[in-house]
């Protein structure tokens, strides 16, 4: 069949002319001989006829031009009829094909027989079709997800994936492949970025990567004595600690022991961290802890000094953690003077007791206490003889 406008010779099924662009008009391609003996009938159909009496010259062979044109009728309507029957059947197929292509069902069971028959590259190009159809579809999402990983395509199983956890973000099997995926990236960033918008009900599938912080054994705050501080974490992990406040991921030191927190009138600022074998770290925790110790009271000795006329002995209030040191020179204790260790007799005579007490931790020392304690032993009837004169003044 050709085109009425321009001649070309049309494609079976064309409806617009790939030469002129026009539309084209159905018209029976009829081959040149027949076209020259429809167009010698129709002349001698138009041909003036006379009358006249008896048989008319050459009738056999109007007979016959009649039955040819007859035939080439009958010819031309039966090409016709096949034009128009070809023509119905490419717009039934056409219409068959539009509606199968805007079909989700038949995309997914084409996919499903692809699939089936191991032809996984149109199986994927009829469920990529589907999901054309319904863009929110996660279903198909997954199913294309799991292919493109057993594909090796992870970026494009990504994709999808990551998609479907913006609809659902309770979808065990997407961030199932997700967490696969960034694990073999080692993107552990992305892991935790994950764990921090999945449903509650996910979490558990995370439990390789997200670690636990340490936990103080003391709290932050100001202390009067020294603190023993010790790290505990709720996993197997390594805990990293720092005490001036800075990042222990860079510059932390390994906690092994219990931290000795035992200089006073310092500020500590702890920082402390969990990491996993993976060599992923927990949030940074920190407190801070003041070691403000003062030093021990000045002691408190009893009798406070005083002129004593019998043998009396002192004592000396030692508070819990400290000891008493003391001297009867006049000296000032140290911890090399006379330590307390019980009652102490007043020595004959006028003397200046000294007495300190030093805490044994932090050796930090009272004020000193002194006391004027004066004993004279008096006579057998009780006079002190301190106040006897010789005979020669009394007189």
């Amino acid at each position: 069949m050709k085109c009425v406008h321009c001649g070309e010779e049309l494609k079976e099924g064309s409806l617009f002319c790939s030469k002129c662009g026009k539309e084209v008009q159905i018209v029976p391609d009829y081959n040149e001989y027949e076209d020259d003996y429809l167009k010698k009938v129709l002349a001698e159909e138009n041909r003036p006829k006379t009358a006249h009496v008896g048989p008319m010259p050459g009738a056999g062979a109007e007979n016959q031009a009649e039955k040819n044109k007859k035939q080439m009728i009958l010819i031309g309507g039966i090409i016709a009829a096949c034009v128009v029957i070809i023509i119905l059947g490419c717009v039934v197929m056409f219409g068959i094909k539009n509606k199968q292509a805007n079909s989700f069902d038949y995309q997914v069971e084409m996919a499903e027989k692809a699939y089936e028959e191991g032809d996984i590259g149109t199986a994927i190009e009829y469920y990529e079709n589907a999901l054309s159809l319904d863009k929110d579809n996660t279903e198909i999402r997954l199913i294309l997800a799991e292919i493109y990983m057993n594909r090796k395509d992870y970026d494009s199983a990504m994709i999808l994936c990551q998609e479907i956890m913006k609809q659902d973000s309770s979808n065990a099997k997407a961030c199932e492949i997700l967490i696969t995926i960034y694990e073999n990236q080692k993107n552990y960033d992305a892991i935790l970025a994950l764990y921090e918008v999945v449903d509650t009900s996910l979490q558990d599938q995370f439990a390789a990567y997200v670690v636990t912080a340490p936990v103080f054994s003391v709290e932050g705050g100001t202390y009067d004595e020294y603190v023993t501080l010790e790290l505990t974490t709720s996993g197997e992990y390594d805990i990293y600690y720092s005490l001036d406040g800075s990042d222990p991921t860079l510059r932390g030191e390994r906690y092994t022991m219990p931290i000795e927190l035992n200089e006073n009138l310092k500020t500590y600022t702890i920082n402390a961290v969990c990491m996993n074998d993976k060599g992923i770290y927990s949030e940074v925790v920190s407190q801070e802890y003041v070691i403000d110790i003062p030093a021990p009271d000045m002691p408190i000795v009893t009798p406070d000094g005083g002129d004593f006329g019998v043998e009396t002995t002192i004592t000396v209030t030692v508070p819990d953690g400290c000891s008493a040191y003391y001297t009867w020179d006049g000296s000032d204790p140290n911890i090399y003077s006379t330590p307390y260790t019980g009652p102490i007799t007043v020595l004959e005579g006028n003397n200046v007791l000294s007495v300190i007490i030093i805490d044994n931790n932090t050796q930090l020392c009272s004020d000193i206490y002194r006391g004027n304690f004066v004993f004279y032993v008096e006579d057998g009837e009780g006079e002190d003889l301190s106040d006897v004169q010789p005979e020669e003044e009394a007189e």
